[in-house]
């Protein structure tokens, strides 16, 4: 094709992207969140989920995900930036049409819910490590729990191993930019862990701190034992499955015993 007509490639800066934008290229996959979801709700329910509410929804593409897979979904977002509910409103849900009808977005404290209950209620991205002590983590946990139907199920992720609790910097090559994870602190004595995202681009420019997240680092029996403490039925540890080099396969499968990788990411479900 002649140079002339041949258009031309867009160079990502930090003056013409989105922190929004960016941290969903290179770290969300909403259709794989909903697949999750709605497999692991068949198997345990035996029918398809309709009702889905995303805690600390964010930008809420997960909702809009959720909605496009039937004319009988529908999905609650619930976070307390106003910012990032209206840049996903305009982003994923205003783009659906009439189907944008069918996903409602609130801006509430999770602790606080409004009124309804759900098929299955998820906490993704572990964003319900900001609670830092086992009383407000149950008490989230419970008014999770009878905002459920009978029966309903709560998604969880939850990452850990012995390189989380390291002060290092991950980086990642995304297409016209590189996304870098910075463990910025850890102590050991209470958990308490500092992490900010950067994202860096080809013109030199970078976006520092465009996120940056202060947790208590919780780990899997803690979650466990307040679920159950909290009143679910039972809970159970989705862990990847991974080939023979020890690469991550993107399946998961429910395990009681899982290696003891330096690094690693698991689902937690639990039933009312």
């Amino acid at each position: 094709m002649p140079r002339s007509r041949r258009r031309a490639k867009r160079i990502l800066t930090r003056a013409n992207t989105e922190r929004h934008a960016l941290y969903e290229r290179a770290v969300q996959s909403a259709d794989i969140d909903a697949d999750l979801i709605e497999n692991i709700f068949r198997r345990e329910m035996g029918r398809r989920p309709r009702t889905l509410r995303e805690d600390f929804c964010g930008t809420a593409w997960l909702c809009a995900e959720w909605v496009k897979r039937g004319a009988d979904r529908k999905a609650v977002g619930i976070d307390l930036d106003a910012g990032v509910l209206a840049w996903g409103k305009a982003k994923h849900i205003d783009p659906l049409g009439e189907d944008a009808k069918r996903v409602k977005l609130v801006r509430a404290n999770v602790l606080k819910p409004p009124a309804g209950t759900f098929d299955a209620i998820c906490a993704y991205n572990y964003s319900y490590f900001c609670f830092r002590d086992r009383d407000t983590l149950r008490s989230y946990f419970e008014t999770a729990k009878r905002s459920l139907v009978p029966g309903g199920l709560l998604f969880l992720d939850a990452f850990g191993g012995s390189n989380a609790q390291e002060v290092q910097t991950e980086t990642r090559r995304c297409r016209g930019y590189t996304y870098k994870w910075e463990q910025v602190r850890f102590n050991p004595i209470d958990h308490d862990f500092l992490a900010h995202i950067h994202f860096e681009f080809d013109d030199g420019s970078a976006w520092k701190r465009a996120f940056t997240y202060s947790w208590r680092l919780w780990q899997l029996p803690e979650i466990q034992e307040l679920l159950r403490e909290a009143g679910f039925r039972s809970v159970d540890v989705y862990w990847e499955d991974e080939d023979k080099r020890g690469k991550g396969l993107g399946t998961f499968r429910k395990r009681k015993i899982a290696p003891a990788d330096a690094t690693w990411n698991a689902y937690i479900v639990a039933k009312r």
